[in-house]
């Protein structure tokens, strides 16, 4: 019965990788090679209940969180990647402008040190780090906008706390593996 367990938990991260590699029908997809950050690797290969968090919108907007550390995707989890994806229809027009608004609406809820790392025409690495603000814990992100054809992708590493440099150099080796295909 163990096994038959693990397979249950295993579709939603089977389901999940499927939307990481082909995003939505009638886009390109998007390839990320988790394997570049060890605990993401191993939270893939050892899934559980609640290791994966799932949202959809009728706009077409998708939501996946997936626990790197923590209990529960959903709720309790203090290290994830984030991934959502949302019909360029509607979008701003680049990244660099997507990017402008994110700003604009992060400094209204809880100002943060935002940096660019890194950007080109259909691209824009940054990092947040902000206080401890309305939820009482600092927030580390690495983010990384992807223009595609008819889709936008934020791939996002998350941590409730400050990030290790190790930690960040891997985040961002597996953000910068993020490449548009098909």
């Amino acid at each position: 019965m163990k096994h038959g367990h693990l397979l249950r938990a295993s579709r939603p991260l089977l389901a999940l990788i499927g939307l990481m590699t082909a995003a939505a029908a009638q886009a390109e997809r998007l390839d990320i090679d988790h394997r570049l950050y060890a605990p993401l690797h191993a939270a893939m290969e050892q899934p559980h209940e609640g290791s994966i968090f799932y949202q959809a919108s009728p706009s077409g907007r998708q939501f996946d969180r997936i626990l790197v550390n923590g209990t529960s995707a959903e709720h309790d989890w203090t290290e994830a990647l984030e991934l959502v994806v949302v019909p360029r229809k509607g979008e701003r027009k680049t990244p660099q402008e997507w990017f402008a608004a994110f700003q604009a609406a992060s400094e209204s809820t809880c100002p943060a040190n935002v940096t660019v790392l890194g950007e080109d025409e259909s691209s824009i690495t940054f990092s947040l780090d902000a206080p401890p603000c309305s939820t009482g814990t600092p927030l580390s992100g690495l983010y990384r906008v992807i223009y595609g054809r008819k889709t936008v992708y934020v791939v996002s590493a998350k941590l409730k706390g400050q990030m290790r440099a190790d930690q960040r150099q891997q985040w961002l080796g597996l953000l910068n593996s993020a490449k548009l295909a098909g």
